[in-house]
């Protein structure tokens, strides 16, 4: 499962803190679980490393991990500038869908711009 932190000192000072930011602390909440289901104090489990694509930043990012103590389960805090499940920032994608919708040439005459 996948949650959305802010980030307030923006994109830049995230990527050159790294795995020092200073991320959320551990959530105490019910374990998304179904089987677990119970309240608990989740543990950082480390990271993981994802790619971002945008006008300021082409990389790759790290991406916080907790775990559930009693089942192992894992939650993710993913900051705002990301969507979950997109490499693209979403300006870029809206731009995409507005270009695919009034474009003069070729679907990828839109993606190349």
């Amino acid at each position: 499962m996948q949650y959305i932190f802010n980030v307030h000192e923006g994109i830049h000072e995230y990527i050159k803190l790294g795995r020092n930011y200073p991320f959320p602390p551990p959530p105490t909440k019910r374990c998304h679980n179904p089987k677990c289901n119970k309240l608990v104090s989740f543990r950082k489990h480390g990271f993981y490393e994802r790619y971002y694509y945008s006008k300021e930043y082409k990389g790759k990012i790290v991406i916080r991990r907790y775990i559930c103590p009693l089942c192992g389960c894992t939650i993710s805090y993913i900051p705002n500038f990301c969507l979950p499940g997109f490499i693209n920032a979403i300006n870029h994608i809206f731009e995409y869908i507005y270009n695919l919708f009034y474009r003069k040439g070729s679907i990828n005459s839109v993606i190349n711009n």
